[in-house]
């Protein structure tokens, strides 16, 4: 099922206009409906490989579904961004930000459940405690997140004569890397702690 989510957000990132690199892909539009039928093949073989990995190293197991949740709330986190900037056709300024801040709130909702419920699962009900934490951990992120994304695409220029919705995506993947490794390590350590 995540492998299936994962597919259908990224297409609407690869469908975006405004990505003009993508557009000059051709490969792309004869292979970009393949995808609802092999990433999900993807995700499986590597949750089988991590749960062989796991009879060595316990922990491996746990990592792999961190990040085939990472994976879907990257795609959801790129797809709602790229779909509200091709909308609005913008891809620097203020409503950048917001638009940030709604695609990070899609995937930050999509997190919680996933983690909480698949790769950090408890034996105990969900307290109010744990769901702040959460809150506090997510909203570092998010503005860990939001800044880079906010001051990349308005105060940075794109490299090497990229569009600007490939730069947006540039820099999206920056705020991406940084804002993972917060929150791995706050919801692993702080939030969902057995």
């Amino acid at each position: 099922m995540v492998g299936e989510i994962s597919s259908w957000f990224l297409i609407l990132i690869i469908k975006n206009p405004l990505i003009i690199e993508l557009g000059r892909a051709t490969i792309l539009s004869k292979i970009i409906w393949f995808l609802p039928v092999v990433f999900p093949f993807i995700f499986l073989l590597g949750s089988l490989v991590g749960k062989f990995l796991s009879r060595i190293i316990p922990v491996i197991f746990q990592i792999v579904r961190y990040g085939e949740i990472g994976v879907l709330n990257t795609f959801i986190d790129f797809g709602v961004l790229n779909l509200l900037s091709w909308n609005a056709g913008i891809t620097s300024g203020k409503y950048i930000a917001l638009f940030n801040t709604i695609s990070f709130l899609c995937a930050a909702t999509n997190s919680y459940y996933w983690n909480r419920f698949w790769t950090f699962p408890s034996r105990k009900s969900a307290t109010s405690r744990e769901f702040f934490r959460f809150l506090v951990i997510t909203g570092v992120g998010w503005g860990i997140n939001t800044g880079i994304v906010f001051g990349g695409t308005t105060y940075i220029a794109p490299f090497a004569g990229l569009s600007g919705g490939t730069w947006m995506n540039v820099i999206k993947l920056s705020a991406i890397i940084f804002s993972l490794i917060w929150n791995f390590s706050g919801y692993k350590f702080l939030v969902f702690k057995k």
